[in-house]
């Protein structure tokens, strides 16, 4: 059987959506377009965010609209999935492009409830360490360090209702507030090589508006944001150990 996929896609991203559209198609994967949240209609959207943290834990002192509407995206196909029956689903952003080999991927992820949340994309290394052989010459690992992106994911129950819980308020972009294993409990999972890679898309359109020119911070912000990402990364580390040898 299947598993559930979700796509996220704004209504005006008709681009993205076609090619998604077609690489799922191509490879026989069923999917669920979910429209995605814009960020600037949300009426009060900064009543969303708790703004104190934020400002500690990010660049930003507080997130751009765009940012919020993709975070709420991601707590919506998690809604969407647990109205279901399903024991997990697949959660797509709608710039990737899902490899021919993912499917078999999925299958043997399925195969044994080792997992909580599986990254099927990510940027940064993570240091990985195998878990268990799956198929094709994919592992499923655990990371050390961290890895970024919340491009393309799989969660099952536990993690869906751990991270709409956990994800509230807002302190964070919608990547790191998936990826705090030593807060949640959830094991957190990647897959190496990765089954799902960015399209070409993703090279050509921006619709959340991420990008903008890097300015000085004063010192005391620069040291906030040092201290704060050391404790996470810290903490990252241990709980890795300790996820690694469990």
């Amino acid at each position: 059987m299947a598993p559930l996929i979700y796509v996220i896609n704004l209504d005006r991203d008709v681009e993205r959506m076609a090619s998604i559209r077609a690489n799922l198609e191509a490879l026989g994967l069923p999917f669920e377009r979910l429209s995605a949240v814009m960020g600037k209609d949300v009426p009060e959207w900064e009543k969303l965010v708790d703004m104190s943290a934020y400002a500690w834990r990010n660049r930003l002192d507080t997130p751009r609209a765009g940012e919020v509407g993709c975070y709420l995206s991601h707590l919506k196909a998690m809604e969407t999935f647990l109205r279901t029956d399903a024991p997990w689903c697949v959660i797509l952003e709608d710039d990737v492009e899902v490899l021919p080999a993912c499917g078999e991927v999925l299958r043997a992820l399925g195969e044994k409830d080792d997992w909580d949340l599986v990254k099927l994309f990510n940027f940064h290394s993570g240091l990985p360490v195998k878990k268990r052989e799956l198929v094709g010459g994919h592992r499923l690992v655990a990371h050390l360090t961290r890895t970024t992106s919340s491009a393309a994911y799989v969660v099952n129950r536990r993690a869906a209702e751990t991270l709409l819980k956990s994800m509230r308020p807002i302190t964070e972009q919608v990547d790191h507030a998936l990826d705090r294993p030593w807060e949640t409990g959830l094991r957190t999972r990647g897959i190496r090589p990765m089954p799902v890679v960015l399209a070409p898309v993703a090279h050509t359109t921006s619709t959340i508006g991420y990008q903008d020119k890097k300015k000085g911070r004063p010192l005391g912000k620069a040291v906030k944001l040092f201290l704060s990402r050391a404790k996470k990364e810290i903490s990252r580390f241990g709980y890795g150990l300790w996820d690694v040898v469990r």
